[in-house]
C-alpha cells in the first residue's frame, strides 16, 4: 500500500482527518468530507440524532479515498473483506467498506452505529438506520455541482417530508439513471425495495 495514515495524537478526529488529506494533498477531498460534516450535522438536528455521531460518520467516511482505487480490491483482501461481484467488477464500490476498516484500525472508532453509516454511505442498505440515512445522503448533498445529478433538487425538496422520502427519490432515480450502467450494487437495490414498501413517491 502507497499510503500511510497517522492518528496524531491529541488532536480531535476532525483535525486528524484534515491533517491526513493535507499531507496526501488531497484538499478537493477534504471539503467535499469537510462539507458532508457540516451536512450531516444539519440533518441530525433536524431529524433528532446525534450530531457527534453524524459528525464522526462524515468525517470519516472517505477515509479510504487516501489510499488509490486500483489498489481497493487487495486492501478488502487483506482486510478478509466480503467482496461482492458488483465490487469486483467496480472496486470503488468497495471504499465504503474500506473507510469503516479504517475508522477501526487507524482513529479507534468503536461506535457500531458510526462504523455502519460510514459502511453503507454510498449505497445505503436495507434496516438502515437513522444515522446510515443522514450520512448517505449528507454525502450526495456534498458533491460538486458539476458532479450533482439533475434530480437532487428533488431529493432536497423530499427532506422537507422525512429521510425515507429523500432517500427513496435518490435510490429511485439514481438507479433508472443507471439503467445504461453496469453496475448496480445490491445494497442500494434493496434499500430501494424496502423504502417502497412504505407508498412513498417522489
Amino acid at each position: 500500500m502507497t499510503v500511510n495514515l497517522t492518528n496524531f495524537n491529541g488532536l480531535s478526529l476532525e483535525e486528524n482527518v484534515k491533517n491526513n488529506f493535507k499531507q496526501a494533498n488531497m484538499e478537493t477531498v477534504l471539503a467535499h468530507v469537510l462539507q458532508t460534516r457540516y451536512n450531516a450535522v444539519t440533518l441530525a438536528q433536524k431529524f433528532s440524532a446525534d450530531p457527534d455521531q453524524a459528525a464522526a460518520a462524515a468525517l470519516l467516511h472517505d477515509i479510504s479515498r487516501l489510499f488509490p482505487v486500483d489498489e481497493y480490491l487487495e486492501m478488502a483482501r487483506i482486510f478478509d473483506l466480503e467482496i461482492l461481484p458488483e465490487e469486483e467488477q467496480n472496486p470503488d464500490l468497495l471504499h465504503q467498506k474500506l473507510s469503516r476498516v479504517i475508522a477501526v484500525e487507524t482513529f479507534d472508532i468503536t461506535d457500531k452505529q458510526v462504523l455502519n453509516a460510514i459502511a453503507c454511505h454510498t449505497t445505503l442498505k436495507a434496516g438502515a438506520t437513522t444515522l446510515d440515512k443522514i450520512v448517505f445522503l449528507a454525502d450526495k448533498l456534498a458533491w460538486k455541482p458539476k458532479d450533482t445529478p439533475a434530480f437532487m433538487p428533488l431529493v432536497r425538496k423530499q427532506l422537507d417530508k422525512s429521510l425515507d422520502d429523500a432517500a427513496y427519490c435518490y435510490l429511485f432515480n439514481s438507479l433508472e439513471d443507471n439503467k445504461a450502467h453496469k453496475v448496480v450494487h445490491p445494497w442500494a437495490r434493496a434499500a430501494l425495495e424496502e423504502l417502497s414498501r412504505h407508498n412513498i413517491a417522489c
